[in-house]
């Protein structure tokens, strides 16, 4: 009995690896059917679950994913990718206080390995509340975590932009340029900001 179970585990896995293979491919629409054979055989597996929740919420199937992955947090509660990954369902169901709660809970964690992803997923999801100034604290946050993301300094000097605050958009970018002089999309969006501020000379040498 021990050697058939140990044979079942092992064609579990193998329908789960195979899954995951299929996910990130063209035909994806396969990894379902391993994922739920590898689920006909151990249903306690929280790995496949959360694969399967993936899935759905890849799909546009927020209420799937949310059922998946909540079965996958059930099984294994302490595992902070299945709770960011109902955040994120939560979140494109315009749930989004329930989001940034459980993504604050989050990042208290010290063991998280991305706590910048997650700040910036809380601001994305202020943002969305039309919270300017908790999504600001959180970007800022974001940046401390992890200082070498160039898209996060120029969402945060957008919402400078935004709220016409001119010299703390430079400010900002002006960093992603310290960073990568020759990020172009950094330099575009600088020259903008010169000529919001009347410094049109800026402007025009930065762009030559």
């Amino acid at each position: 009995l021990y050697g058939c179970a140990t044979k079942d585990l092992e064609l579990a896995e193998s329908h789960y690896k195979m899954g995951l293979a299929y996910l990130n491919s063209e035909t994806d629409y396969l990894s379902i059917v391993e994922f739920e054979k590898a689920l006909s055989i151990n249903r306690d597996d929280d790995r496949v679950y959360y694969a399967v929740a993936t899935f759905y919420l890849k799909k546009n199937r927020p209420l799937d994913a949310e059922r998946y992955i909540k079965k996958a947090i059930s099984l294994k509660s302490d595992n902070l990718e299945y709770q960011n990954l109902l955040a994120t369902i939560l979140a494109t169901r315009n749930e989004t206080l329930k989001a940034i709660d459980i993504w604050k809970k989050i990042v208290e964690d010290p063991k998280y390995g991305t706590p910048e992803v997650v700040y910036f997923n809380i601001a994305s999801a202020y943002l969305q509340l039309r919270n300017l100034s908790e999504a600001e604290l959180n970007l800022k946050k974001s940046i401390q975590a992890n200082p070498r993301i160039l898209s996060t300094y120029i969402t945060l000097s957008d919402l400078y932009i935004q709220q016409k605050r001119y010299s703390d958009a430079e400010n900002t970018l002006k960093q992603i340029l310290d960073l990568n002089p020759m990020f172009n999309q950094g330099k575009i969006l600088l020259a903008k900001v010169y000529s919001y501020q009347n410094k049109n000379d800026k402007s025009i040498a930065l762009l030559k």
